[in-house]
């Protein structure tokens, strides 16, 4: 059974009205990680392992088109940004402040595809990265798998510097299959396996 939230103790616990409260649980339901029911309350939504395959497989074909898209109108001085944005994720890692790195590596993606101008794209990636982020967090708490991610990030980089569309899609493409494959190891979920934990722990 999904946890239940107490939207009155939650309001009373930070000393606010009930407004801000369910207006916050509204875009947290926007972004799949409550559901609200109008009879029972608010519940905390449980991924599956099988949603999270299945999120990855959607986001592997939204981004590498993102990806098609955005390059021909890349300029340096866009990749000189979206390499700024790394250098902070980077940092983040070294710092050991996974939850901000986890945040950089959002903005990192979506910066990266921002010259696509395909506004809906966008958002369809940018909801699903959200919806999947307790997972990740498993994977970018990990030093090791933090290491692949940042060496990821470099290799599409270095492909839309060469202006390479081939190897952009790809180095896009195996990386989020290996954030998958870290998670499920992580997890020791083999990729067949029909578990599902309650939470990302």
């Amino acid at each position: 059974m999904n946890s239940r939230l107490d939207q009155q103790a939650i309001a009373a616990e930070l000393g606010v009205s009930i407004i801000p409260v369910r207006e916050c649980l509204r875009q947290l339901e926007a972004e799949g990680l409550v559901q609200i029911s109008p009879r029972r309350g608010v519940f905390v939504v449980e991924l599956s392992i099988d949603e999270f395959r299945e999120i990855y497989s959607i986001r592997e074909v939204l981004e590498a088109l993102a990806i098609q898209k955005a390059l021909p109108h890349m300029t340096p001085a866009h990749l000189d940004d979206v390499g700024q944005i790394n250098a902070r994720f980077i940092q983040a890692i070294q710092d050991r402040a996974f939850a901000t790195a986890l945040e950089i590596n959002q903005e990192f993606h979506l910066a990266l595809y921002e010259p696509a101008q395909q506004p809906l794209l966008i958002d369809l990636i940018s909801s699903l990265s959200t919806r999947s982020m307790r997972y990740r967090q498993i994977y970018v708490n990990l030093p090791n798998r933090a290491q692949h991610a940042i060496v990821d990030h470099e290799t599409i980089l270095t492909a839309c510097r060469n202006r390479d569309v081939v190897a952009a899609d790809q180095a896009v493409r195996s990386h989020l299959r290996r954030t998958l494959e870290g998670v499920l190891a992580t997890l020791k979920v083999s990729p067949e396996s029909d578990h599902h934990p309650s939470d990302g722990s």
